[in-house]
């Protein structure tokens, strides 16, 4: 009896899309308003306005439509995952795994309730779950990009370097364009001190989003490490020019003009990475101080 009030509602909303609009066009708030009050039991209807409240920023209606969806369909999986997704987006990440519990407990073979409920567990710090989940995501689907990829996050956190390197590469493998892989792979390399390969995958995020500033701060910390103050000088600048706000970029610059004993500059960068709301070190402070001193 409920799979067949099921249907019925779905067919009923697909007859209503149509003959309502007279065309195909993807309904609107209010097209579903005006469905749900015609037929108060039309699931999809509230699903798919809850979707819409989703991308709208509505996460409490969006959380109330999905809610009502699964008053109405119990065994809605997507529901519940769509539910989870709304509640993540509020940081309620213990609500949020509830519901991608319930997702898995009705459908076990759905890879990204495994990716999101892995991404969940790795916020709460639970890295071995969150592992275990995007593996598990992995083994569903063998080419899930962002489940190789945050795994490899994930290993990272572990300190397990060689696992986060292996799973970096493999999302590069699968998607060449992937900025954050090259990004995070150069992290690891300036954390193995190969300074050259961490060069070379910043530059490559660069070259792909010429607007990476913390790329162009993460390449000057390593020109920085190899003494070429003058291209980690560039770097940093050219951060604060993507984004002026960017308070480490002006610290990490204060650093290299200090360096080169341009201390005025060095003390007005580390004067507005202050303002920014960076701690800085009272003891360069106080050095700098001296050397204008001086």
């Amino acid at each position: 009896m409920k799979v067949a009030l099921f249907l019925t509602c779905a067919l009923f909303w697909g007859i209503f899309a149509v003959d309502a609009y007279g065309d195909h066009r993807a309904p609107g708030i209010e097209d579903l308003n005006r469905a749900i009050a015609i037929n108060p039991d039309a699931a999809d209807a509230y699903y798919d306005r809850g979707t819409l409240w989703e991308k709208q920023g509505n996460l409490p209606k969006a959380i109330s439509d999905f809610t009502q969806t699964i008053k109405i369909h119990p065994q809605d999986a997507g529901a519940y995952y769509s539910r989870g997704n709304a509640y993540a987006e509020q940081d309620n990440f213990i609500q949020a795994i509830d519901d991608y519990n319930k997702a898995i407990d009705i459908n076990s073979q759905d890879a990204t309730v495994y990716y999101n409920r892995g991404l969940a567990y790795d916020t709460q710090g639970k890295i071995n779950l969150a592992i275990s989940d995007f593996t598990k995501a992995i083994k569903i689907n063998p080419d899930y990009i962002q489940a190789y990829h945050n795994r490899g996050l994930s290993w990272d956190k572990q300190g397990n370097l060689p696992k986060a390197m292996e799973d970096l590469n493999k999302s590069i493998e699968l998607d060449p364009h992937l900025v954050e892989a090259y990004y995070n792979r150069g992290i690891i390399f300036d954390k193995q001190g190969k300074f050259l390969d961490a060069i070379n995958d910043f530059s490559k995020a660069i070259q792909l989003n010429p607007e990476y500033a913390q790329a162009f701060v993460n390449r000057g910390g390593v020109y920085v490490e190899l003494d070429d103050l003058g291209q980690a000088r560039f770097d940093f600048s050219r951060a604060l020019e993507i984004n002026p706000k960017m308070a480490q970029a002006y610290k990490n610059r204060a650093i290299v003009y200090y360096q080169l004993k341009q201390y005025a500059k060095a003390w007005e960068d580390l004067r507005k990475a202050a303002a920014l709301g960076y701690t800085v070190d009272p003891a360069f402070v106080h050095v700098i101080k001296k050397a204008l001193d001086r």
